[in-house]
């Protein structure tokens, strides 16, 4: 009885599909808009570039990849995570390199191109979340315009061809959004919000950034819930969300209690990012701080690009760290840090809140990745920003709740970024929600221009028709 209800519940989906999705035309196009996307991921997994960075006097995100790949490597092959070479491997999250381990363990052992093409599919499922996504805020031609973006996007194409983090996190944030939204309809039980918690979790445990918006996510559930049901279910579906969080994080923070002998959520390495965000001589941007301690320690002034390409950062900052030999590096890289947040806004504030203001706008003034670097790409990269700012602003005057989940998230790692270092990578995870409200402000302008040349013509046409009327 129950397989026949449930057979008989998947045909009339299935039949009523085209009519809920805009028709067999609009389903069409995304069907395309996927082969596309997945065609090209595809590409870039099957033949990755050989050396994204070239023309940089840093390599293109080339540490991070190589430290992906030898962490999952290890995983797979040990058991461990790290190499002997490895002085601290916790710096690095440990979403990326669990995922790529499982797919090793899945298709029987180490191999990157297995592990690019596990990434071009999960590039191809976002397509259709975004998909989703845009159609519950304007439409199903909206979330299949929003799907084009994504699918052509150089940042996720580039980042396809590395072992990167970015574009796993830009797959469980979307993920994390949609089933959010999806929770908080109408009906939903609250056991619903076990998704949205355990998909924030996942990000979280590939970019750390993300670990503070479980609150976010909570209160607004809270607030939500609360307001159209009532407080006990608000309160509820907040617990459950941040209880699923939790879950997906603890074996992680447990296994770091073990290891670390200390409590580390997700990962180290927050005291270098600390001294280096806070390090105003450097303007608290990575490249700029390491030739200004480059300069610092060498006493030259003027240092040549082949320098700063050929010195290590860690080197630097072991030298750093040197002031206060009783701690570990990563605490006594904090700990110089706090100082120089103290010491730069008692005594230069105007140049630190100039150079926080600076590193916010560093986030958003291009796309990631050697591909965005081009002129006409910077371009569509700002008109993308333009729309989505027009698609926001469009849900706050209707007053679409959604607006602020997607606001807040957006202004929240912005800040982030001026607080903390702030490079282009970090708006690749925001990216697929950018383009989602890009399309939904393109929509509207385009049906305001329509609206507009409507009346214009109409205003034309009246005036013939009154004086053409009394020689009727």
């Amino acid at each position: 009885m129950w397989l026949r209800s449930t057979a008989s519940s998947a045909r009339e989906c299935a039949r009523t599909l085209p009519q809920r999705h805009g028709g067999p035309i609009v389903l069409a196009l995304l069907a395309a808009v996927v082969a596309l996307g997945f065609g090209l991921r595809m590409h870039e997994a099957i033949d990755p570039p050989k050396n994204p960075g070239a023309g940089s006097i840093v390599a293109y995100q080339g540490n991070d990849s190589l430290a992906y790949q030898q962490l999952a490597a290890a995983l797979y092959e040990d058991g461990r995570y790290g190499t002997p070479q490895m002085k601290s491997p916790t710096d690095w999250s440990p979403g990326a390199p669990l995922f790529y381990a499982g797919v090793y363990f899945l298709t029987g052992g180490v191999d990157a191109e297995r592990a690019r093409i596990a990434v071009a599919l999960i590039g191809a499922a976002m397509l259709l979340i975004v998909y989703l996504l845009g159609r519950r805020l304007g439409g199903p031609l909206v979330g299949t315009a929003a799907a084009l973006g994504v699918a052509i996007y150089p940042a996720f194409l580039d980042s396809t061809g590395q072992m990167l983090s970015e574009p796993l996190a830009a797959f469980t944030l979307s993920a994390a959004v949609l089933s959010f939204l999806w929770a908080s309809d109408d009906g939903r039980t609250p056991w619903a919000w076990l998704l949205p918690g355990a998909l924030l979790g996942a990000t979280a445990l590939t970019r750390p950034e993300y670990l503070p918006f479980v609150a976010l996510f909570a209160l607004i559930a809270l607030v939500r819930v609360g307001r159209r049901r009532s407080w006990r279910l608000g309160i509820g579906s907040a617990a459950l969300l941040t209880g699923a969080f939790c879950a997906v994080l603890a074996p992680w923070t447990v296994r770091n209690f073990v290891v670390l002998d200390r409590f580390v959520p997700v990962s180290t390495g927050g005291g270098k990012a600390l001294f280096v965000a806070t390090y105003l001589p450097g303007n608290g941007r990575q490249l700029q701080v390491k030739r200004a301690l480059i300069r610092r320690f060498s006493g030259k002034r003027d240092v040549t690009d082949r320098e700063v390409a050929a010195t290590q950062m860690k080197d630097l900052l072991d030298r750093v760290a040197r002031k206060y030999p009783h701690l570990r590096r990563d605490a006594a890289l904090a700990r110089i840090g706090r100082e120089n947040f103290r010491k730069y806004v008692r005594e230069r504030p105007g140049a630190y809140t100039k150079m926080v203001l600076t590193k916010m706008w560093n986030v958003w003034r291009r796309g990631s990745g050697p591909t965005m670097r081009a002129s006409g790409w910077i371009v569509f990269h700002y008109a993308i920003l333009a729309l989505a700012v027009a698609g926001l602003a469009l849900l706050a005057w209707r007053r679409r709740w959604e607006g602020i989940l997607l606001g807040l998230l957006i202004v929240g790692i912005t800040l982030l970024g001026g607080l903390l270092l702030a490079v282009p990578r970090r708006n690749v995870p925001l990216m697929p929600l950018v383009l989602t409200l890009a399309a939904t402000g393109a929509s509207w302008l385009a049906l305001a221009a329509g609206s507009w040349i409507a009346e214009r013509r109409g205003a034309r046409t009246r005036p013939s028709a009154v004086r053409a009327s009394p020689g009727a």
